[in-house]
């Protein structure tokens, strides 16, 4: 594991990952329904933090001595972000009510606020160890998320409807009274028990993946390492919520080609013991969560579903290359449970390219670092973090993920980390294999995003130089 001071040179360390941290921390603490007055939906804290972080991501790139080739991930982020503003542009350059208008800017600023996730997280992580630091700190934030769930559940209050935050005003009604077959439907911090389910399914992977990773490392008690993920897979059996239930599946899924045999037994295990006490403990709860996945041909959800093509494909014959704009396909007018339809919708069929492209490279990112890594604890945990982005990508599908802050705003990020992990173990991989030795360079003036640079000294190769970001202690 490449250390702070360490041999590696990897010495980004501070103000990026805490950074990282408290918005994660906001994204997930305070309950999306507070904004601060007069910003409506783009006035929530973890939005504005996030804005802030794509201002501060711009400020350093602009003044690096250096360009930088751009990465597989910003590049597909700048594309998605591009058609959003081309369509944004499309969309005013026509008649159109002045609520699609200003709902179109509010999803422009949104957009660019995931954006803000995105680059931070991508760029602001040069050591692996920092990576790891900071999917163990979200896996924490995701376990306090999952014991919020568990005590809704088992009390049938919201108690997040009774927050007072100075200076935030709710913008919405609080989501309580969320009831399946007579079980209370927690929904955290989250507004709806469908996003709260999502968030919950990305998590996990980070979860589990931190705790195997400590395993391995022998870093603290057994406790410390799996409680996160104990409580995380607790609220997602007790959620009552396909896309939980759907997220776990899938996490297992992709993650379970990365473990040994032994890991694969516990963790069966552990499954089987885990939903014989959920269902033991609360009657009723095989039933309800049997009947997600029975009986779909008369589910009206499911219906809604299938004729939700036919509408979509209606639209898109008005407007197929760039859609009606970012935002401006109201509720009133249909709920998608859809993203992907939603986007091809709103951005057209190349924003939807562009958002599918966007996950796949993302996801290749993942996979080419999994490879890549010599470290057995990064390796795991960059296993977790594909598998988180997948899980996004897949329940995507199942609702409208776009029209709620929580989920987005997860999955933006780790598809940040999952550039972040391809750029911190190509820099491993390289010095592993002995082309320079790399060492972080004091400056008087410090970075958050460090730059390389190349110097030649009569044919003689010189060491890449890395220079130290802000260190916070």
């Amino acid at each position: 594991m490449t250390t702070r001071d360490g041999v590696t040179g990897l010495g980004v360390v501070g103000d990026g990952v805490t950074v990282l941290t408290i918005c994660v921390v906001a994204t997930l603490a305070i309950p999306s329904q507070f904004v601060v007055p007069g910003l409506g939906g783009v006035g929530t804290p973890a939005t504005v933090l996030w804005l802030g972080c794509g201002v501060w991501w711009a400020w350093e790139r602009v003044h690096r001595e250096r360009s930088e080739p751009s990465s597989p991930v910003v590049a597909a982020l700048v594309v998605f972000l591009g058609v959003a503003a081309i369509s944004f542009c499309s969309a005013l350059a026509r008649p159109a009510a002045a609520a699609e208008t200003g709902v179109a800017t509010m999803t422009l600023l949104v957009y660019t606020a995931w954006g803000g996730a995105l680059l931070l997280a991508h760029d602001a992580i040069w050591d692996p160890a920092r990576l790891v630091l900071l999917a163990r700190r979200i896996s924490v934030a995701g376990g306090a998320l999952g014991v919020l769930g568990i005590i809704q559940f088992v009390t049938g209050r919201s108690w997040v409807d009774e927050l007072q935050i100075p200076g935030l005003v709710p913008i919405r009604a609080i989501s309580e009274g969320y009831m399946r077959n007579g079980f209370a439907r927690p929904a955290g911090t989250a507004i709806h028990p469908i996003e709260y389910g999502a968030v919950l399914g990305m998590l996990i992977p980070i979860a589990l993946s931190s705790a195997l990773a400590s395993s391995s490392g022998r870093d603290g008690s057994a406790w410390r390492r799996w409680w996160p993920t104990l409580s995380i897979a607790t609220a997602i059996g007790v959620s009552s919520t396909r896309s939980a239930l759907i997220g776990l599946l899938v996490a297992l899924v992709v993650l379970a080609p990365t473990w040994d045999r032994v890991q694969r037994l516990w963790i069966s295990v552990a499954i089987v013991l885990g939903s014989v006490v959920v269902f033991v403990t609360v009657p009723g709860m095989v039933g309800t969560t049997l009947g997600l996945f029975s009986g779909l041909d008369g589910d009206t959800s499911v219906r809604s579903r299938v004729d939700q093509y036919a509408v979509a494909g209606d639209y898109l014959s008005r407007d197929l290359y760039l859609g009606r704009g970012p935002g401006t396909f109201l509720p009133r007018f249909r709920i998608f449970d859809n993203q992907y339809l939603l986007t091809a919708v709103e951005i057209g069929v190349v924003g939807l390219a562009a958002l599918v492209a966007l996950a796949l490279v993302a996801i290749g990112c993942a996979l080419v670092s999994y490879r890549r890594t010599i470290d057995q604890q990064v390796r795991i945990v960059v296993a977790g973090i594909g598998a988180g982005v997948v899980v996004g990508s897949v329940l995507l599908a199942f609702f409208d993920g776009f029209s709620f802050p929580m989920m987005p705003t997860v999955w933006f990020l780790l598809v940040g980390m999952a550039g972040a992990s391809l750029r911190s173990t190509r820099v491993q991989h390289v010095t592993a294999l002995g082309r320079g030795g790399l060492r972080p360079r004091r400056r008087a003036r410090r970075r958050l995003l460090p730059q390389r640079r190349h110097e030649a000294d009569e044919g003689a190769a010189e060491p890449v130089e890395l220079p130290a970001g802000p260190t916070t202690r």
